[in-house]
């Protein structure tokens, strides 16, 4: 990768692609490089030249976030060949400067050299066209005269001492899952880092060591963060210890309490769905794998019921990807229902793209489908938030394919998935076939146009509380599947196709409601209302008249 922090000697930052092209300085706007120092301190800086003309100086400025000069070096520069990615040429400031690492700075360079040139790369490979989670400042952006480029110059950072230790702060944990925690935090420059860890009271016997890597966690900037396996139910102590590239170091400590483990919900009824079986299917190597399904059972939980305060946030598990050259596909589930999020970034921070969905769901896939580039690293991280807000991150890495060419008339990374297409789910009531009364729900859904799921369709029902009431699971071929016990409520709907345990919505959850409404039964009741008055009124009559009949006395002779 192009972007680099330093462990060793005074160089911590540099941004130096392989793919590069040149300017002369001084055939039009002054040209300038904005970054973000991400560290406390800068005591020079390189920059890439060449210069096939006659020696001279040029002037190259240090301004602050306010645009003031704060250093200034005149240098003098001699011949230097042209090269296709130009040659390194150090500057020392006459002092070290302090700075801050989430501010702004920017190094200008002006010349009457009439060959001298400066080499740049395009920095739209690295930051994306999306809004970024991080600023885009974090890899520079190039300048010439007032105008933002589609460039970044190369250049490097340098420190030339320090003494003094990196500030740490915003330490903060998160469930994860049940054995697993992240800790987050910031320091104000590239620091590498350890923690020690151990239930309370018991010392810390659980650590993980300094990995000699130095990462940028700039608050405001970027976040570092890491995994610790814990076990669930525990209050645990911790010493998070961070150390610059000097040796420098600061520690803090503290407790964390791990996640609450997982209970099975206890099963009302266990029947046989009235769907066919499922036949194993060998996942191929390069689809997400699944999570299968023991069998094609219904399951029944107790619907509509209230739920206890929710302060823990859903744990994600059972990640599965399937990458190509130019995309991926996440899929993972959570243990409670929770929206989706897909984030993609660079290995440093930088976001490339995200997609979103906001269904409450147990299962989710989203998809990237174009704008990576082929053969690059990048970070996937996956966010749920549970219906009360609590949330939980999980981050991957991994390398996209080689570029694939695609046969003449079709299109790139195309496959099974991307060809279904599905209709609108719809739910339906008609009476019991019996005669016992009651009605049966029948949620259908049209069959796909296209290739058809590898293993059929599954159907997850939820009560109006968002708890799991039902999983049917519907054979490759049928699209309906029915519910016949549920109790009077408010339900929601979601179809899935499954492709080798890989669940994607065939729509949006459609609605369900069993037992009649309040305003249907009130409606019933005032159609029967004119007959029952007019039956009222007859009696109220009828006993009037025969009252009336009683008080005449028959006239005497």
């Amino acid at each position: 990768m192009p972007f680099f922090v330093f462990a060793h000697g005074t160089r911590y930052l540099e941004f130096n692609p392989d793919t590069t092209s040149s300017l002369k300085i001084a055939d039009g706007a002054t040209p300038s490089q904005v970054f973000f120092p991400q560290s406390d301190f800068l005591g020079g800086f390189d920059v890439w030249l060449a210069n096939p003309g006659s020696s001279g100086t040029a002037v190259f400025d240090l301004l602050n976030e306010q645009e003031n000069v704060i250093a200034t070096k005149t240098v003098a520069i001699g011949n230097i060949v042209e090269t296709s990615d130009g040659t390194r040429f150090h500057i020392d400031l006459n002092s070290q400067i302090s700075v801050l690492g989430n501010q702004k700075y920017s190094i200008k360079a002006t010349s009457s050299m009439p060959e001298l040139r400066l080499y740049y790369s395009n920095r739209v490979k690295v930051v994306a066209h999306n809004a970024p989670i991080a600023s885009e400042y974090i890899t520079g952006v190039g300048k010439l005269g007032e105008e933002e480029q589609e460039f970044s110059f190369k250049y490097a950072l340098y420190e030339t001492t320090e003494t003094s230790a990196p500030i740490l702060s915003n330490v903060a944990w998160t469930v994860i899952s049940p054995d697993q925690m992240r800790v987050d935090f910031n320091a104000n420059e590239p620091v590498d880092y350890k923690i020690e860890y151990g239930p309370a009271g018991q010392g810390y016997p659980q650590s993980i060591g300094f990995t000699n890597e130095y990462h940028f966690c700039v608050l405001g900037i970027a976040a570092c963060n890491f995994m610790v396996s814990v076990s669930p139910n525990i209050n645990y102590q911790y010493i998070l210890t961070v150390k610059d590239s000097w040796g420098n170091q600061s520690q803090s400590s503290g407790t964390f309490n791990s996640g609450q483990g997982l209970t099975p919900t206890p099963l009302t009824s266990l029947e046989p769905s009235t769907t066919p079986s499922l036949s194993p299917t060998q996942t191929p190597a390069n689809s997400p794998t699944g999570s299968p399904i023991p069998s094609s059972t219904a399951i029944i939980r107790s619907p509509n019921q209230s739920s206890p305060p929710d302060n823990t946030p859903p744990a994600i598990s059972n990640i599965r990807t399937n990458i190509n050259d130019r995309s991926i596909d996440v899929a993972w589930t959570t243990d409670e229902i929770a929206n989706s999020h897909l984030l993609i970034s660079t290995p440093f921070f930088i976001t490339i793209t995200d997609t979103s969905d906001s269904t409450l769901e147990l299962e989710h896939l989203l998809k990237i489908k174009s704008g990576l580039g082929a053969n690059v690293n990048y970070v996937a991280t996956i966010t749920s938030n549970d219906a009360v807000g609590n949330t939980s991150k999980a981050s991957i890495s991994f390398s996209t394919l080689p570029s694939i060419i695609s046969p003449p008339n079709q299109p790139a990374n195309q496959n099974n998935q991307s060809n279904q297409q599905f209709q609108e789910i719809s739910v339906s009531s008609q009476n019991s076939p019996n005669g016992e009364g009651g009605n049966i729900n029948v949620i259908r859904w049209e069959l796909p146009v296209g290739v058809e799921p590898s293993n059929g369709y599954r159907v997850d029902i939820f009560d109006k509380n968002g708890n799991l009431v039902k999983i049917i699971l519907v054979s490759k071929g049928s699209n309906s599947a029915q519910v016949s016990d549920l109790e009077n409520g408010e339900y929601s709907v979601i179809v899935y196709a499954n492709n080798d345990g890989v669940f994607e919505k065939i729509n949006q959850p459609a609605e369900l409601k069993v037992g009649d409404s309040f305003l249907k039964r009130l409606l019933s009741f005032w159609l029967f209302l004119p007959v029952a008055l007019g039956l009222i009124g007859f009696l109220i009559w009828k006993n009037i008249k025969k009252k009336t009949s009683q008080n005449i006395s028959p006239a005497v002779p």
